[in-house]
């Protein structure tokens, strides 16, 4: 409930259940004390009652208003460190995958090169006619028992005895479809479907089958098709024979 007093011409509001506020009070006092003044003097104490009243007023305001400045001011720097830690995650995640994918190259070219099959090796019989017959293969002279290797990454397609004459016989197929042919081996140590990378030793040179020494006969077939001379397809990989 809303009282309303007037003393001394000044008008005062108040809750009966709060009673006057210190405003008001203020006022009343003031009023108490130029009740008995002359009018114009008692006007000039009016006015300067109200000029305060006003001033008090327009302090509250901007003191309201630094407090939402504040917050504001708040707010912003918040967001701010937000978006700072967005984007460092952002750039982590970046360098994260980059890394990444920088191993997963490193591991493919790795898989992917190709190397010698067999080292200490005398060169002999090349590709092309011999006999009468075409030669599809490179020999690689070798003592029996040096080990053979598989060119690159791979599958063992055929492991075992060649009906063909060329005695202890595997086949391997590459990641680029290419396939080499090592004959002639002392002994195997693959069987098929085991996957092979470059360099693993998959025999040991021999002279098994149709040969007049012990040599690795090596051929390869591009894509599986027809052979083709193995020091010029090595040549191109990188690998001098």
């Amino acid at each position: 409930m809303v009282s309303t007093a007037v003393a001394g011409g000044i008008v005062v509001q108040g809750t009966a259940a709060s009673g006057p506020s210190a405003d008001a009070l203020a006022v009343q006092n003031l009023s108490n004390s130029v009740g008995s003044l002359e009018p114009d003097v008692r006007d000039l104490a009016v006015a300067a009652a109200g000029s305060a009243r006003q001033a008090s007023a327009a302090g509250s305001r901007d003191a309201s208003r630094m407090a939402m400045a504040g917050v504001v001011s708040q707010a912003d720097e918040a967001a701010a460190l937000a978006d700072a830690e967005q984007a460092r995650k952002a750039t982590a995640a970046k360098a994260a995958a980059a890394k990444k994918a920088k191993a997963v190259e490193a591991a493919r070219k790795k898989a992917q090169r190709w190397v010698s099959p067999i080292a200490n090796y005398t060169l002999t019989s090349g590709y092309g006619w011999r006999w009468g017959r075409m030669h599809p293969a490179q020999d690689l002279a070798a003592p029996t028992g040096t080990p053979v290797r598989a060119l690159s990454t791979g599958t063992v397609i055929f492991a075992g005895w060649s009906s063909e004459g060329y005695g202890n016989f595997v086949k391997i197929r590459y990641w680029d479809g290419t396939v080499s042919w090592f004959a002639h081996n002392s002994r195997l140590l693959v069987s098929v479907g085991e996957q092979v990378k470059p360099g693993q030793v998959v025999s040991y040179s021999g002279s098994t089958g149709n040969s007049t020494g012990p040599h690795l006969h090596l051929e390869i077939h591009p894509r599986g098709g027809a052979a083709v001379a193995p020091r010029a397809w090595l040549g191109q990989k990188g690998v001098r024979l």
